[in-house]
Parts: structure tokens; sequence; C-alpha cells
């Protein structure tokens, strides 16, 4: 029996290329250009796929798909849009979505979609015992930018966690966003209004990390002077983030694995039982493998924190999505920094950035589109812009502009960075990459008085 796919979009193209693609394949093509006429025609003809882009005029995507999956469970839908987020990429696969494409439409991207969808079943596929059931929310997920085949394997393992309290390891290297990725876990899922606690394990000293972790009783040892609720007591019946895992000590990795294996702690000082029901997300840029053969890092406590690992690919393996990244970064730097900058040059920009290979990934990405915005002399960043900010030199820089002092450079990288964060120390400090002190210094050096 013949196939039938509905394509629901408000672009004419869009309709016209999807049904030549599925035609020139076999498939019987229907075609909307509004969502509740496409929702209409769905019920009556029941297609074994939908196309369903989520822009609509007259109706919320999102609203047609989650109507499609609870009226027409049978039926299988593939979000197409132009909008690279990843609130709606996961809400999305919540509802039930078989797979997000984004547009302009990759012909092979939608034949690979095609063909996971006739591995399971030669066509349409059941899913109502597979479907993730889930609602929007609104917490800002915008900033995890990516339409990379390996950031969408990211986002649906994201979708297969939130609403549940699976222990979750998130790899990858330095700069690439694991805090955001369990920030995203948490803030996505029915927990989300639950504290979410970040312990930091590269700063534990072994001394100290127990009554960290779980906390301590008045005089339980000498400067003890009140009781201390740890992190894991504070987390309640949200998340604890264990950051850089693979930096905690051997012995608080056994109390960790205790913990994990008996949901219950005791804390420093007393014999009083704390039942938790915390979940546990924990990150690390380390090889944990070639620790636990080092004997660095108990083999039992990565399987109890492994049931669920995701791997965030460095920039340099998902070099598509860095101009996607850097148009929504610059104009969130320049939103917070009141400059002008609202984009860049693609032709020459998106060169070199798949050019270089990141290797802070979105973190150096960031920095340094901080700084070019804040040397940028028009509103739309530049080829010389971005070398300077990388600290490069442009091919196209003349011999006579490149021997200015740098202490003259330098005064006034500092004077606009201290005029774009409005004086505030901290934050210039970060840009600069340099202490308070060194920053006073320098202010006294140059003779750069206070806030003008």
């Amino acid at each position: 029996m013949e196939s039938n796919v509905l394509v629901i979009d408000d672009q004419p193209s869009i309709l016209e290329s999807m049904n030549v693609f599925f035609q020139q394949r076999g498939w019987m093509v229907y075609t909307s250009l509004k969502g509740l006429k496409g929702l209409a025609m769905a019920r009556k003809l029941k297609p074994d796929l939908v196309i369903l882009d989520i822009k609509l005029p007259d109706i919320d995507g999102l609203v047609v798909l989650e109507k499609i999956k609870k009226e027409i469970p049978q039926t299988q839908v593939i979000i197409i849009t132009a909008y690279q987020d990843m609130e709606n990429t996961i809400a999305s696969i919540k509802m039930g979505a078989f797979e997000f494409i984004h547009k302009p439409i990759d012909i092979h991207e939608m034949d690979a979609a095609l063909y996971k969808l006739s591995k399971i079943s030669g066509k349409g596929v059941d899913v109502k015992n597979q479907q993730i059931q889930g609602k929007r929310f609104n917490y800002d997920m915008s900033y995890i930018v990516g339409k990379s085949m390996a950031m969408k394997e990211v986002f649906k393992k994201i979708a297969l966690v939130t609403d549940s309290r699976v222990t979750v390891l998130i790899q990858g290297e330095s700069g690439t966003g694991k805090e955001l990725i369990a920030k995203a876990i948490h803030f996505q899922g029915i927990y989300k209004k639950q504290p979410f606690i970040v312990m930091d394990c590269s700063t534990l000293v072994d001394t100290l990390a127990e009554s960290e972790l779980f906390g301590y009783e008045k005089g339980a040892f000498t400067g003890a002077d009140s009781t201390f609720v740890g992190r894991l007591e504070k987390a309640g019946d949200g998340t604890i983030f264990f950051d850089e895992i693979g930096e905690m000590p051997l012995q608080t990795q056994s109390k960790l694995l205790r913990f994990l294996h008996e949901k219950e702690f005791v804390r420093v000082g007393s014999t009083k039982v704390i039942r938790s029901n915390a979940r546990i997300l924990a990150a690390t840029n380390r090889e944990l493998d070639t620790m636990m053969s080092q004997k660095s890092f108990r083999e039992d406590l990565f399987h109890r924190l492994s049931v669920m690992t995701i791997h965030v690919p460095p920039l340099r393996d998902r070099k598509s999505d860095i101009p996607l990244l850097a148009d929504y970064l610059i104009k969130k730097i320049s939103a917070q920094t009141h400059m002008q900058v609202k984009s860049f040059d693609s032709d020459m920009l998106t060169h070199i950035f798949s050019r270089y290979d990141w290797p802070g990934n979105v973190r150096q990405l960031e920095n340094t589109l901080t700084r070019a915005v804040l040397m940028a002399k028009s509103s739309l960043l530049t080829e010389e812009d971005l070398y300077a900010a990388l600290g490069k030199i442009s091919e196209k820089k003349q011999k006579s502009e490149l021997f200015k002092p740098l202490c003259e450079v330098e005064k006034d990288y500092i004077i606009k960075v201290l005029d774009a964060f409005d004086w505030h120390f901290g934050k210039t400090c970060r840009i600069l990459g340099i202490t308070r002190p060194t920053l006073r210094s320098k202010l006294k050096k140059y003779n750069i008085g206070s806030k003008r």
C-alpha cells in the first residue's frame, strides 16, 4: 500500500520542494499552508507521516504536533523550522516528534530520517508506548544553539532524561557547555521548581570534601561553630550537579558511591540518618577510562554515574553550528555591553570560523566575540575585528597601522572594556583575563581616572 505524507508549512516553495521529493520516492503527498487546515486534513487522512513547520501563521506548530500525537498516535511527525533553539527541539521530542530538521532542508538529512522510519516499521511507526510525555516550559534555553547532527543527539538525550531521576554523566572538553546541558536537564523537566545545586569538585580539599557534601553539626570539629547544611541536603528533591567529577578525591568518591547505593547520608558529627531523593548529574573533561586504569577514579562509581551518558562535542566537530552560535552571541553581547553591533560579515567570518579549531570551545568563542564587539568600528563585525580579538593580524591590515605603541593599544582597550561594562571591575577583569590588583595597577600606570 502506498505511503502518504502531509506537509504543513506556510512557504509555498517548501510545499513544492517536498512534493517533488516525496513523489520521487513513491509517496502520496498532501499539502497545507495553514496549521488549522493541516490539522483537519490530518484527522481525516490519518497519514503515515506529517512534515510540520513550527512557525505557522494561524497556530503554533507545537500545538498541532501535540494534537496529532494525542488523536492520531500512529502518525509520525518530522518537525522542520528555520529557528535553531533547543527549547523547541526538546519540546517537540517530548511531545513525540520522530525527528527535527532545520531549514534550509537538506534532502540527505530527510532521506536519513525516512530510512530510520523504514527500519522501525517499513513506513509509519506506532510509538504510543515510546512517546515521551511532557509539557513546554518557559525556562529560556535558547543559548544552547546547534543544528548539527551531533547536537541533535544531545538534545534527544536531554529530552529522554528531563522527567526522570536517572543519573547522567556529561562528558566533553573544557568550554563545551557541560553545565548548560546539566541546567537544561533540570530546568526543562518536572523538577524545575526544585533546587539546582552545583558542586565544583576541582575546588574540593580532601579533608573538607565530606563536610561540603554532607554538612556537619555544631562542634563536630575545631571551628565548627554552627551547624552547616551540605550541598546534598540543600538539593532536596532537586538536582545536585558535580562539575569536574574526575577531580573528586578518592575518599569522597567512596562516600558518594555509598550514597548512590543507599540514598541516605549522615552529617559529620551526627548519627542521624538523612534520606535524600536528589537527582545526581555529573560532568567531566577527563578521560575517566584512563583514570580508572590508574586507580584514580572508582570503576564502580563510574558505572553508577553513567546510567545515561551525554557527550557534548567540541566546536571543531560541529563547525556548521559556529555561525549560528556567533550570531546569537553577538546579539547577546551587544545587549549586555550596550554596543550597536548587530551581526558579522558572513562571507569573511564564516570562512574564519571554520578555519580556526577553537580549542577553548564555546567559552573561547564567546570571549573572543566579546572582545571583537568591544573593538568593532561599525555595526557589522569584520575579518579585521575577529583577527584582532584572536590576537592575530589580518592579512589585509596595512603595515602603517601595525606600529601603534603597545601601551596605547592596551590603554584604549582597557577604557573601552570599562565603559562597556559600566566600570564593573569584576566583569572587566573577566574579559581582560587579569586580577583586580593588576587592573588597579594598570589604571594607575595609564592615569585612567574613575568612571567618566
